[in-house]
């Protein structure tokens, strides 16, 4: 208001101390905007003269928009209707003014939302209402229908599929009209399925739990919990919290009820334990489940919940069947519908199980069924079509996701996809389809073997982040660390084939790497300064070869950063050293070994050496406590030496020694022996993965199998010339150690289980 009454005084002011003389004309176009619908571009070039010096000012039904020192301007209108604008063409010594009248009609868009709220009841809301005086007509597919509201309501009394419509009409200012119809997939059969998710504080004690990612009518619902079969809340509440006043294992329970809570629909029971202390090296498994989609057919798990102690890991077990794919999160597809048991297993830092944790789920039919061919494409050795025309899909829309020996490739809205493979074998090529709803079908599979002297090489790259001395994460300058490429070969030995070190940026690059699994470890070189607080490291974040992360090159060039390993050594007056000797004959060892300083109080690493050329190592200034040394070489097992920093502050001879099996300390005598006999056990296949066969020779031998932490798995006597199968269908996959015992002789051989 102040400013057109500025305005307004301006004028007067000008129009009372100047004389204008007629010789100025305004004049203006008006013409819609191609991006705005409601926006028109207004041009007063025409006003004459043309390369006059003029203020426009512009009125919009008769009351005053704004003044301009430019002749183009743009202007919206919200309303429907006709519209007067008018142009006063300020100059020196002149002015004049000009109007034009524009007619906006309205513009109809009958898009609109559904949304369901259970039980087959659904909202529609159209996107955007046109004006104040539009019409709107629903309806809903099933013979009923609905006016006056942009906000549509019904209730389905039947499950299926229905075309949905909305026409809307506008009969001002010209009129408009306009249809759209949607289909809504219906089920009124509302899954009833109790979710839960907990987590204890284990400093305080302090339990938290929640069942959002449950199924329910969301009209009439409740919940109760149950703390060792002792109700604690009921409600509409999905949440619930309490302190735990004791130290111990504990039942805790959701029910799933009607609003009043009469009646119970599903249940769930998970055990909480409640160790006391920080949480530091706990191990608590903990998981959500929901729904991936809305046809209930298939659940993404997430894990991040749990606590995992330091060079741990978890596994998944899917109705009895453990998956390859153990992260965190996972997105499970099943191939027949109905309840389905989800376990989760902590294991620590050795590979022993800790804990675990279980959930039932319940899932309903797939929508469509996936159906695959595979066939080579005329002419090339190393180019196949993956079909998946004759598949039963539900809806158009559906999105193919296919996969390689269990690696995704690509997904594609066409059923049909040209994959070239890069060098031969055998494969398990997978299809798995959902449809337009989301809705997952099922999987199907078939395998097909390649010839094609085609093998395509790849990169592996990535870069470096270590921690400075501010404990900060920062990149490695040039060649301040070296990174080794370790590919497991044939017979389950781990080998380093390649190295680069890092360049002024931090990154590094292995070039021409064919496709096969790798593991990637860092190390800062001496002369770094920052090399007494970081720790060398596997990529993700393992300290021992046993807990890295595999790399599966793929048909893809990677990129894998690398997130150092960090020691706090907050310094003491403790001290320890030692040489690595190499087997029994005390030969000191000229191979680069890695010591590694844990605190036991808190499973941390603090510090961490190298041997070196004379196998040398040690560690200074450690702090009062006490802590585990070990050793880490490919393919070892690694014992550590026990050492407590106290009244005793200075330790030497603290020596290590290893074979091709493990690196212990040399006080404890090495576990499996490596003496050789002439006539070995034969191991096929190997590598296993349901089971292998042991064949003997022309001696009676005691067989004794062992993991790489020294566990014995079994043990048993073989006849001359006996053979005997074993199952190693639930071992956990990895390297195992079958040493051979003929008299005083011993032989060891290495076998994988994949």
């Amino acid at each position: 208001m102040l400013k057109k009454l500025f305005t307004a005084i301006l004028f007067l002011a000008l129009s009372s101390q100047i004389s204008f003389s007629q010789n100025c004309t305004s004049c203006f176009t008006i013409t819609p905007d191609s991006i705005q619908s409601s926006v028109y571009n207004l041009d007063a070039s025409c006003s004459t003269p043309s390369n006059g010096f003029f203020n426009y000012a512009w009125y919009v039904d008769n009351q005053y928009y704004t003044t301009w020192f430019f002749p183009q301007i743009q202007i919206p209108f919200y309303n429907y209707g006709t519209h007067t604008i008018s142009l006063v063409l300020l100059g020196q010594n002149c002015s004049d003014t000009s109007t034009q009248t524009i007619t906006i009609n309205p513009t109809c868009n009958a898009q609109f939302i559904s949304y369901g709220v259970g039980a087959g009841a659904y909202y529609f809301y159209q996107n955007n209402p046109s004006s104040n005086t539009a019409n709107y007509s629903w309806d809903f597919g099933d013979g009923t229908t609905q006016t006056g509201s942009s906000v549509g309501y019904h209730i389905y009394t039947s499950s299926g599929t229905y075309n949905a419509c909305l026409t809307l009409t506008d009969t001002s200012a010209g009129g408009c009209a306009d249809t759209v119809c949607q289909s809504v997939l219906v089920n009124i059969n509302y899954p009833c399925i109790a979710s839960l998710s907990q987590y204890v504080d284990n400093f305080t004690g302090f339990l938290s739990a929640d069942g959002y990612s449950s199924q329910f009518n969301n009209q009439n619902y409740g919940f109760k919990f149950y703390l060792n079969g002792v109700l604690q809340q009921q409600g509409t509440s999905p949440t619930f919290y309490t302190q735990l006043t004791s130290t111990g294992t504990y039942s805790l329970s959701m029910v799933l009820t009607d609003s009043n809570g009469n009646n119970a629909c599903d249940s769930t029971t998970q055990i909480v334990s409640y160790t006391g202390g920080v949480n530091n090296g706990g191990c608590t498994p903990c998981f959500n489940s929901s729904y991936f989609n809305a046809a209930y057919d298939s659940i993404m798990v997430d894990a991040n919940c749990s606590n995992i102690p330091l060079g741990g890991s978890i596994a998944w077990n899917v109705n009895g069947v453990n998956l390859s794919n153990n992260a965190s999160v996972q997105f499970l597809g099943f191939p027949t519908y109905g309840t389905q048991l989800i376990a989760l297993f902590v294991k620590d830092s050795t590979g022993a199980i800790c804990d675990s944790n279980y959930s039932f789920v319940y899932t309903y039919s797939p929508p469509c069924t996936s159906c695959l061919t595979v066939s080579q494409v005329a002419g090339s050795t190393s180019d196949y079509y993956f079909d998946g025309s004759c598949s039963s899909t539900a809806t158009t829309g559906s999105v193919y996701s296919w996969f390689v020996n269990n690696n995704f490739i690509t997904s594609t809205t066409n059923p049909q996809f040209i994959y070239s493979f890069t060098q031969s074998g055998t494969y398990n090529v997978c299809l798995q389809i959902a449809d337009a709803f989301g809705g997952a079908c099922t999987q199907t599979c078939t395998t097909v073997t390649v010839n094609t002297p085609t093998v395509t090489l790849y990169d592996i790259s990535g870069t470096i982040y270590k921690f400075d001395n501010t404990f900060a994460y920062t990149s490695p300058g040039n060649n301040e660390a070296k990174v080794y490429l370790i590919k497991l070969m044939t017979g389950g030995q781990l080998e380093a084939i390649d190295s680069t070190t890092t360049n002024a940026f931090g990154q590094y690059t292995f070039n021409n790497k064919p496709i096969d699994d790798y593991r990637i470890k860092v190390a800062l070189n001496t002369n770094s300064p920052d090399y007494a607080y970081n720790i060398p490291t596997y990529f993700q974040t393992g300290m021992m070869w046993y807990d890295a992360q595999v790399v599966t090159l793929f048909g893809n060039t990677y990129n894998k950063d690398i997130y150092m390993n960090y020691g706090t050594n907050s310094g003491g007056n403790g001290f320890i050293s030692g040489n690595v000797f190499a087997g029994a004959n005390k030969q000191r060892s000229n191979v680069d070994v890695t010591l590694i300083l844990m605190d036991v109080t808190t499973n941390k690493p603090v510090a961490y050496s190298k041997t070196g050329a004379n196998g040398y190592y040690s560690f200074a200034n450690i702090p009062n406590g006490t802590y585990k040394v070990y050793g880490e070489l490919l393919n070892r097992a690694s014992i550590p030496e026990n050492i407590t920093i106290g009244a005793q502050n200075t330790f030497t001879g603290k020596n290590f020694i290893y074979n091709s099996n493990v690196i212990q300390p040399t006080n404890i005598a090495l576990s499996v022996k490596d003496v050789v006999l002439d006539d070995k056990l034969n191991i096929v296949p190997n590598p296993a993965t349901e089971n292998f066969n042991l064949r003997n020779k022309n001696h009676p031998t005691t067989i004794k199998i062992f993991d790489l932490v020294g566990r014995q798995i079994a043990t048993f006597d073989l006849k001359a010339n006996e053979e005997k199968n074993i199952d190693c269908s639930q071992w956990t996959k990895g390297i195992y150690l079958i040493e051979e015992i003929v008299g005083s002789k011993k032989s060891t051989q290495r076998l994988l289980v994949k």
